[in-house]
C-alpha cells in the first residue's frame, strides 16, 4: 500500500487537526448541527474516562470514522465533510473551551491553531457566542456550549491534564477518529481489508458503519466523473439516518433489544435475511462478500457490469442484485417499505403489535409475501386486498396464542386468569385493536415500550398481600382518603376507623396484623356490593378477582403507588395521570376506569363512580370479546360469498 492511500485512510489524532491547516467545509446537502444534551456529555465523559483510565490497555480513543474530499473555499485547501460533521463540530466546541484552562503560553500556541468548521449556506455561524434566536443551528450550538461549559464548570476542581493532553499534545494516549479522505485517483483505495484490519482491533467500529463505507467507495470508483454521487448517497443515507431517529417510527419497528449495534441495522438485516442465530456482524460480512465479489467481477470484465447473477442474497427481493448500487436501491426500498407500513393505520397497528411480540419486520414481511404467492398460484385472477393483508396479519398475531401447537378459540379467553402467559398479550392486542378500530389516535408503541407493564386487578384482590409496615399505612391513608368522597353513614364509620387505625398503628411502630386484614375485607365488601346489597352479604371468593374481566394493563410505576387500593382510589390516579399527561394511560385502561363500557341504559353502576361490580366486569369481557373474537377467527377459515367486493390495496 503507498503512503499516499495511508495518509487518506487512517486513524487520526485530534492532535493533528490542530496545526491552523485543516478547514472543514460543511456542504449544504447536510443537515445542520442537531446534536443534544446526552450525546455532548457522553462524548465529555467517554474522553475523560478514557484520558484517566491508564489499565485499560489501550493507547487510543477512537471516534467514528470522519469522510473528507478535498476541496477549495475561498481560494483555500479545505475538505469537504461527507460525513462526520456532528462529532468535528462538537469537538470544536470542547476544544475552544478547554483553551480557557490552559496556561497563558499554551493558549497563545494552541488557539490559533485550532481547526476550523464552515457551514456552506451558514457562513456566518458564530462557534464562540452562538445566538440562539438566530437560526435552528445557532439555536444547537448554544445549547451544546451551554452542556460543555456547565462540563467544564463542574470539573473545575478536577485535574484535567490527561483530558488536555489526549487532545491536544503527540502523546502516548491520545483520541483519534478515523480519517477518509475520498482521493479518485488512488485506484487502491478501495481495499476492504484496511476496514477489516481496524475493526479487529481496538478501533470500534460498527457494522453501519463499514457498509456505509463500502457504499461511499463503491460509489466513489463508479462516478469519478460525477463529483455528486457521493453527496446524493449521503444525503439518502442521512435522511433514513434520521428517521430512524424518531423514536415514533422506531418503537414502531423494533423493541429496541435485537442486539443491533446501530438503528440502520435493522434495514441491512432485512437485505440480508440475517435470523437470530447470525451475529451482529452478519450484514456487514454480506456486503463485503458482494463488494468483493463485484470488484473481483470488474477486473475481469476491464471494468464493464458483471454478468454474473449474485447468489449471496437469498430473499426473493434480492435475487437481481449483482452490483453494490443494486443492493443500494434494495435498500432505500425495504427503507420506503418500512415508512409505507408506519403511515398506514392497519400496518401500523398490526405490525407494532407483531414487533413487541416478538416478530421480526422480516418475518411479518415473508408471510405476507408468501400468503400472496399462495393465492395467485390457486386464484390468478383475484386481486390482493386490504381485507387480504388484515386476515393474514391477524393469522400472524394468533400464532402468539396458541397452546401444543392449537390456537386458542375465543372462547377460551373466559378462562384466562391472572397469571396466565397470553393475558398480558391479549390485554395488548384489545387495546391495540381499539386505538385501529375507535380511536382517532394511534397507539403509542414508543411510550409503551420504553415503561414496564403490569397486569394489573381492577378491583382490588381479595386477600390482603402487602406486609410491610409503610405499605400498610399507605394504603389505609388510600382508603381514608377515598372514602372522604362519600357521604352516606357506612362510608363516614370506615373512614373514622380508617383514621384511627393510621393513629394507632403510628403510635405502636406496627399493624396488628388481624385488625388490619378485617378490615381490608370490610373495604372489600364496602366496594364490591351491588345496588341494595347489605355488605354483610357480599361473597368476596365469588367474584373472581383474578378472572380476565378484572384485570388490565397498568405501568409498573402507578401500580406499585396504589397497592392493594381499592377501585375508587385506583380511579382517582389514573384520572389524575391521565388529565396531567406525564404518564401513559392505555386506552382501554383509562376506559375501564371510567366506566366506558358498562351498559349505561340498563346497570345503575355506569353512575356509581366508587364500584367495579358484576354488570362493569360483564361489560368489559363483552367489550374484549367485541374486538379481538375477529382475530381469534382468523384462524378459522371464512365462507366467502364469490360475489364479496374487493378493496383493491396498493
Amino acid at each position: 500500500m503507498t503512503t499516499e492511500i495511508q495518509e487518506n485512510f487512517r486513524p487520526k489524532s485530534i492532535a493533528e487537526l490542530i496545526d491552523d491547516k485543516h478547514l472543514f467545509v460543511i456542504p449544504s446537502f447536510q443537515r445542520g448541527y442537531r446534536w443534544e444534551e446526552k450525546q455532548v456529555s457522553d462524548l465529555l465523559e467517554d474522553i475523560i474516562q478514557f484520558a484517566n483510565d491508564d489499565t485499560s490497555g489501550s493507547d487510543s480513543y477512537f471516534l467514528q470514522p470522519v469522510v473528507v474530499r478535498p476541496c477549495k473555499y475561498q481560494n483555500r485547501d479545505a475538505w469537504e465533510v461527507l460525513d462526520g460533521q456532528q462529532r468535528l463540530t462538537t469537538l470544536l466546541l470542547i476544544l475552544k473551551r478547554l483553551m480557557c484552562r490552559l496556561s497563558n503560553d499554551d493558549r497563545e500556541t494552541f488557539e490559533p491553531m485550532l481547526f476550523e468548521i464552515v457551514y456552506t449556506d451558514r457562513p456566518s455561524l458564530d462557534f464562540d457566542n452562538p445566538d440562539p434566536a438566530n437560526s435552528i443551528d445557532s439555536y444547537y450550538l448554544s445549547e451544546a456550549k451551554v452542556v460543555i461549559d456547565d462540563w467544564f464548570e463542574q470539573k473545575r476542581h478536577t485535574n484535567l491534564d490527561g483530558f488536555k493532553g489526549s487532545l491536544l499534545y503527540n502523546q502516548r494516549r491520545q483520541v483519534k477518529l478515523i480519517w477518509y479522505a475520498i482521493d479518485a485517483s488512488s485506484s487502491d483505495r478501495d481495499n476492504i481489508n484496511i476496514f477489516n484490519r481496524l475493526n479487529k482491533g481496538k478501533i470500534a467500529l460498527t457494522s453501519a458503519e463499514l457498509i456505509k463505507a463500502l457504499f461511499i467507495m463503491d460509489n466513489d470508483l463508479r462516478h469519478t466523473q460525477d463529483p455528486q454521487a457521493a453527496e446524493r448517497l449521503a444525503l439518502e443515507w442521512n435522511e433514513m439516518e434520521c428517521r430512524f431517529q424518531d423514536d415514533k417510527f422506531w418503537y414502531f419497528i423494533s423493541n429496541n433489544d435485537e442486539g443491533m449495534q446501530t438503528r440502520m441495522d435493522i434495514l441491512f438485516d432485512f437485505v440480508t435475511c440475517r435470523d437470530k442465530e447470525n451475529d451482529s456482524d452478519y450484514s456487514y460480512r454480506e456486503f463485503q462478500k458482494l463488494y468483493d465479489h463485484c470488484r473481483s467481477e470488474e477486473r475481469k470484465t476491464g471494468g464493464g457490469k458483471s454478468e454474473h447473477k449474485n447468489a449471496l442474497f437469498d430473499a426473493p427481493w434480492a435475487k437481481d442484485i449483482r452490483t453494490m448500487e443494486d443492493a443500494w436501491r434494495v435498500i432505500k426500498r425495504t427503507f420506503d417499505r418500512m415508512i409505507a407500513w408506519y403511515e398506514d393505520n392497519l400496518y401500523y397497528h398490526y405490525i407494532g403489535y407483531l414487533v413487541f411480540v416478538g416478530f421480526k419486520p422480516l418475518e411479518i414481511y415473508n408471510h405476507l409475501e408468501e400468503a400472496k404467492k399462495t393465492r395467485w398460484e390457486k386464484i390468478p385472477e383475484k386481486e390482493w386486498s386490504e381485507d387480504d393483508t388484515k386476515v393474514e396479519l391477524r393469522k400472524l398475531i394468533m400464532e402468539r396464542f396458541k397452546v401444543q401447537n392449537s390456537y386458542l378459540s375465543k372462547d377460551a379467553i373466559d378462562e384466562f386468569e391472572y397469571g396466565r402467559e397470553y393475558v398480558r398479550r391479549l390485554l395488548l392486542l384489545f387495546n391495540v385493536e381499539t386505538c385501529l378500530t375507535n380511536c382517532n389516535s394511534r397507539f403509542d408503541f414508543e411510550r409503551f415500550k420504553n415503561d414496564k407493564w403490569d397486569v394489573e386487578h381492577i378491583d382490588s384482590q381479595n386477600d390482603a398481600s402487602l406486609q410491610e409496615f409503610n405499605e400498610r399505612i399507605n394504603w389505609l391513608e388510600h382508603v381514608e382518603f377515598i372514602l372522604g368522597f362519600e357521604d352516606d353513614t357506612a362510608a363516614k364509620k370506615l373512614r373514622t376507623e380508617a383514621s384511627g387505625y393510621i393513629k394507632q398503628f403510628k403510635d405502636r411502630g406496627r399493624v396488628e396484623h388481624n385488625k388490619y386484614v378485617d378490615f381490608y375485607a370490610r373495604i372489600n365488601r364496602h366496594y364490591a356490593k351491588e345496588s341494595g346489597q347489605a355488605e354483610d352479604d357480599v361473597d368476596l371468593t365469588a367474584l373472581k378477582k383474578d378472572h380476565i374481566s378484572n384485570l388490565t394493563l397498568l405501568d409498573c410505576r402507578t401500580n406499585r403507588e396504589y397497592q392493594d387500593a381499592p377501585f375508587p382510589y385506583k380511579r382517582y390516579l389514573i384520572m389524575k395521570y391521565d388529565r396531567e399527561g406525564e404518564r401513559f394511560i392505555p386506552t382501554a385502561t383509562r376506559n375501564v376506569f371510567l366506566k366506558y363500557y358498562t351498559d349505561s341504559e340498563q346497570h345503575s353502576s355506569h353512575l356509581d363512580r366508587i364500584r367495579w361490580n358484576k354488570s362493569d366486569r360483564e361489560g368489559y369481557l363483552k367489550a374484549i370479546h367485541r374486538m379481538v373474537d375477529p382475530i381469534f377467527d382468523s384462524v378459522v377459515p371464512p365462507v366467502q360469498s364469490e360475489n364479496t367486493p374487493v378493496t383493491k390495496r396498493a
